[in-house]
């Protein structure tokens, strides 16, 4: 019962997130985060599915990328949002993982979340961004979910002026990189153009 009515709570959650976005009303609190932070919590939230799993969890985060200025709430839903996938699409015994790189020349950090599950062919990745879009009706059954996480990925990062992008084959994995504005020389508590 109580696992049903998280599920069902972060179903309204994302409806809600989802509607204030599209209605433009969803409001960023940007601020200084601690990269590593937010990736080493995103990690704690979707422990205990990978252990269940026995799956391998990997984080790795370049050194020079120490903060970035974010919504660290919205960051966080990111990144729980596509570890999660991750999780759920690898079989037991299989390996994930959240890599961080900071790209100075484009003032950009890439938050990227790979996993080893089964894959996404070419002709469905333009959908997969789509609210309420689950791939095929034999996924669905096989692997719950909602279809409105990476929609909510999609739209959060455009808030942040980032992007999202995707590699994928099928049998093999996927990788995420979530792209988002960054300038290694800004001091913390100023927001940068």
């Amino acid at each position: 019962i109580e696992e049903s009515g998280r599920h069902l709570l972060n179903l309204i959650n994302d409806i809600l997130d989802l509607s204030k976005i599209e209605a433009g009303k969803l409001a960023l609190e940007p601020g200084p985060v601690s990269v590593r932070e937010v990736c080493q919590a995103s990690l704690r939230f979707i422990r205990q599915e990978a252990h269940k799993k026995a799956l391998l969890v990997d984080l790795s985060v370049d050194p020079v990328v120490t903060t970035i200025w974010a919504d660290e709430r919205r960051l966080k839903q990111i990144l729980v949002n596509l570890l999660s996938n991750a999780v759920k699409f690898t079989a037991v015994g299989g390996h994930i993982g959240l890599e961080v790189q900071g790209d100075a020349a484009q003032r950009a950090v890439c938050f990227v979340v790979w996993d080893q599950g089964i894959g996404i062919a070419p002709e469905d990745m333009q959908k997969l961004f789509r609210p309420f879009v689950q791939l095929d009706s034999r996924l669905s059954r096989e692997y719950n979910g909602t279809g409105l996480g990476l929609s909510l990925v999609y739209r959060m990062a455009e808030l942040h002026g980032g992007s999202v992008g995707l590699t994928s084959e099928v049998g093999r994995g996927s990788r995420f990189t979530v792209m988002l504005p960054w300038d290694p020389a800004d001091k913390l508590g100023r927001p940068v153009n």
